[in-house]
């Protein structure tokens, strides 16, 4: 009897083990539009704004779990008015760590995450969570895609956002 117990657990283990990041969907965003100064840190634009009320928006029917931002001031406008949203805080993360954010991603307790990103690493980032590029590069004006990767079936579908737009 204890031997079946013991395989029946070990099954379970195995089963629940394997199914971990099932589930999980990350959501890969470029930053609003930003100003031109400061350089180094620019706040975004008013149509940034328009476009990160509009992100918000396009997120109203998604409980997203956890938010992370790099640390600019561009970065945080543009979740800022999804956490308020959602109740969340941003947590800060190294874009150019690509490898350990990705662990950190897939090793998460949460099933929704919301990243928001550069334009030169949320490619790179996608293909170090073992996901195909979307796309070639994200050129300098192009801010209205949303990348949402679906670990069930390892498959990005790329949507487009931003009321004020369209195209």
């Amino acid at each position: 009897m204890r031997i079946l117990i013991a395989i029946i657990l070990v099954a379970f283990l195995a089963v629940s083990c394997s199914n971990e990041n099932e589930n999980k969907v990350i959501y890969m965003v470029r930053h609003a539009e930003k100003d031109m100064v400061p350089k180094n840190d620019p706040p975004l634009t008013t149509d940034g704004v328009i476009r990160s009320v509009d992100l918000a928006s396009w997120f109203k029917n998604i409980d997203i779990d956890t938010v992370f931002t790099t640390d600019f001031v561009r970065m945080r406008e543009t979740a800022k008015p999804l956490a308020e949203q959602q109740n969340l805080e941003l947590s800060i993360y190294d874009a150019k760590d690509f490898e350990d954010f990705a662990k950190q991603l897939k090793k998460m307790d949460a099933d929704t995450i919301l990243v928001v990103g550069h334009s030169n690493t949320i490619l790179e980032q996608i293909e170090a969570l073992d996901f195909e590029r979307p796309q070639e590069e994200i050129k300098e004006k192009e801010y209205d895609k949303i990348f949402e990767l679906r670990f069930e079936n390892k498959e990005v579908i790329t949507h487009q956002y931003g009321s004020k737009f369209k195209e």
